[in-house]
Formats: structure tokens, sequence, C-alpha cells
């Protein structure tokens, strides 16, 4: 039996409202919360590795997670909702199996260079289009093309090339320390009560739309809202993994050309959600800051790859490639494997959560900066003692508590399904005009 360690669901929940401001002792202890024991119990071991060989992550993400959901109970009540579970939610609805060294969309996955490695996502049409220009040369078959060439650059010119052409790129294991988050506020503190505060969300894909859907099962109203030209991609992908995010929210659209109603609509908000970077929000005419300052209460979330200042900024990244940047992975005979799925994706979107939840409550305004490797590498640790064996037909792992049982995905129940796209125009444009 291995020594248990520091850190526990228990003491990462307490150690998170602090810094949100809450000051409150914690109400009950969990079961059994250690790093390799959380990890056991949360799904993401059955997807990382191969289906012939699983591998536990290294560090305490599922602790996080585990964490992030008990603080959200202390704030809002019970939710019956295991942090650690949300981890690997997507994969329980997609069955997707472990595929090292690709990602479980097989979008993603480490790329060796001259002299070490990066992550690279081609999840999306527009990515796969700029290899040519990458690599300077046609192309049949894009990951062959990039990895022949990523054989002859050095890692950080490999990724600095991808940013210029807009791929999410970074370094395996660059991103280090740093804050879980930003927060930046002002006005005074008034409690407030998160039910029927209605939460703009203009998010997509699973950090923004998780973040959401807490605040939702903690009494928000939610409204979705997608570019007519740009709906949400989560809507082709996995039909089940949308409904469970967006079953019960509104949902409408704006034209891009037409911004009036948006800004009306973000007016009405109490919270808002964005992902996108800055010269995405200037685009649409929206300044976190300005709305911020008109306002005597309300939280901007700002989710982002690397940060929403600086050169990082304009950095894209995905929740496969930011997590590897961010040292979330396992080193298998000298080759990184990603762990879990987009694991960076629901570990910030239950981080920020909290802090919307936490800030709501407290009143006045507040910007809420987070982005997707900062969480990631809050939780990098180095390789675990152990890795899971099978014993009679079960994967089993030596945890801190003894041997237990690698338990598969699963998901929350889907209790409906997700409104067609701009299904609540009509009403919300009356409502507004009142």
């Amino acid at each position: 039996m291995t020594s248990l360690p520091s850190i526990s669901a228990s003491r990462w929940a307490l150690e998170l409202l602090e810094l949100v401001g809450v000051d409150q002792p914690l109400s009950a202890e969990v079961r059994e919360s250690a790093p390799i024991a959380d990890w056991a119990r949360s799904g993401a071991v059955s997807i990382t590795g191969t289906p012939m060989q699983l591998f536990t992550p290294p560090g305490f993400a599922a602790t996080a997670a585990r964490g992030a959901l008990l603080a959200i109970d202390l704030l809002v009540g019970a939710t019956g909702i295991s942090g650690e579970r949300l981890l690997a939610e997507r994969a329980a609805l997609s069955n997707w199996p472990a595929k090292a060294p690709w990602t479980l969309g097989l979008h993603s996955r480490a790329v060796r260079t001259i002299d070490g490695w990066f992550a690279l996502s081609l999840a999306r049409a527009v990515d796969r289009e700029s290899v040519p220009a990458l690599i300077g040369a046609p192309t049949s078959h894009e990951w062959v093309s990039v990895d022949s060439w990523a054989r002859t650059i050095a890692t950080q010119e490999a990724v600095d090339r991808c940013r210029l052409f807009g791929l999410p790129a970074g370094q395996i294991a660059r991103v280090t320390g740093g804050a879980l988050m930003q927060l930046t506020s002002h006005g005074a503190s008034l409690s407030r009560s998160l039910t029927g505060m209605r939460v703009v969300d203009l998010s997509s894909l699973w950090a923004g739309p998780l973040c959401a859907n807490l605040l939702q099962r903690a009494g928000a109203e939610v409204i979705r809202v997608e570019s007519t030209q740009r709906p949400d991609g989560s809507r082709v992908g996995i039909p089940a993994f949308d409904d469970l995010l967006h079953t019960g929210q509104k949902s409408v659209t704006f034209d891009p050309a037409q911004l009036e109603f948006l800004h009306t609509l973000i007016a009405s908000a109490d919270i808002v959600i964005t992902a996108s970077r800055p010269r995405g929000l200037a685009s649409l005419g929206l300044d976190p800051q300005a709305w911020l300052a008109s306002r005597a209460h309300g939280v901007w979330v700002q989710i982002s790859a690397y940060g929403s200042t600086g050169p990082e900024a304009n950095w894209i990244g995905f929740g496969d490639d930011t997590a590897m940047a961010a040292g979330l992975v396992r080193w298998i005979e000298g080759i990184p494997i990603p762990i879990a799925d987009a694991i960076a994706d629901p570990l910030t979107g239950m981080h920020a959560a909290v802090a919307a939840i936490a800030l709501a409550q407290r009143g006045g305004a507040h910007l809420i900066d987070i982005a997707l490797a900062n969480v990631a590498a809050a939780t990098a640790g180095n390789a675990p003692e152990s890795d899971p064996f099978l014993a009679h037909g079960q994967w089993q792992v030596e945890t801190e508590f003894g041997i237990r049982a690698i338990e598969k995905p699963k998901a929350r129940t889907v209790h409906g399904t997700a409104r067609t796209l701009g299904a609540d125009n009509q009403i919300m444009r009356a409502e507004l005009a009142r």
C-alpha cells in the first residue's frame, strides 16, 4: 500500500474556496480521496493507454475535479454530481476506447521534432487545410507530412510556425506553475442568490458549456448563444453529449453583421461566458471590462487556451493539446501519450463554475480569466507509483487505500434534448423589446 498523500478532494475544495474569497468550513469529508484512488473512480484511467494496457495518469486532476464539485456543493447545496466522473462523460457517451498515442477522437497527438515533442490538434477542417502552408509543400496525408516536416525542425520553431498559421499546438510540459485563474473585482459585496440569474453562454464545445451546465444545475437560467455563421461544433459531434450539456437551456442565434440583438441580450445577463480570443470579442463589439464597469453586479467568465492577455491571448488551443502542453501526459517508452479525453476542458469548466457561483453570490462585478493550460498545469505531477493490472478479467490498481477496481466511464443521465439552433429567437427578442 502506498503512503497517503497530502492532497485530497476536501483539501482542494477548501483551497479553491479560499481562492475565490469564501471563508467557510467544509461540512463533510469525502471517502477515500487521494490521487490514484480518485483516478480509479473517475473512468479516466480506462481511456488512457490502449485496451491492452491502461496507464494511471500523472498528477491529481481527478482529485481536483472531485474537489471542485465538493466546493459547489458547499456553495449551493448537494448537486449529487461526482466531479471526477465528469472527466470521462464524453467518453461514456461516445464509447470511444483508449487509442494511445492518439487522443480518443483521433484528432490530436504528440509530434517528435529534432530536440523534443509538441502536441498538435488537427480537429477542424481549417487545421487540416493549413498543413500544406505549414510545411511549405503539398500533402496527401496531413499527419504523415507533419511528422516528416517536424523531424527537420526544433520544437519551439515548430510550435511558433504552427501558431503563425492558427494551429492548436504547444510544447509538451512547457506550461508550469502560474495561477489557477486570475480574478479582477470591483464594487460592494451584497449577498445574492444564484436562483433565477441569467447566464448568457457564448462559448462552445466543452469547458464553457460545462460551466454553464453546472450554473444551471445550481439554479441559474442559461441561454445558449451561437453565431448563425458558426454554430457550436458539438451539435454535429456526439448528440447525446450535446443534449447532456444543453437540455433545458434556451437557444438563440445572432447575425455577426447585425449585433444589436446580441448586445441587448448581454446587457440583460448576470453572468456571461465566453471562450473567444480578444480579437474575436472585439469583432463582436464586446469588451468584458466595459461591461463590468457599467454595472454594480455581474460576472464575466473569460475562458482561453493560454490566457487572455499578452502574446498567449492569440494562441489557439483545445482540451487535448493544452493538457499535453501542461504536462498531463504519460511517458511510455519515450513517447508522450495523452491522458483521458480533452481533460483540460472539463477541468476548466468545473473550476470556472466554482468561481462564477461564488462571485455571483457575493455580489459586485468580477472578471474570471481562466485558461485551459493553466488549470491543467495546476494539477500536473509526477508519474504515479502504480499502473493498472488485469486480475480475473478486471482492471485493478494499487491505490493509497489498497487495491481498487478501475471504473469505466459513466455519464449523468440525459433527461431531454437540446433546443434546435435558434429555437428561442422570437421569444427572446420579444422579451428584450419590452
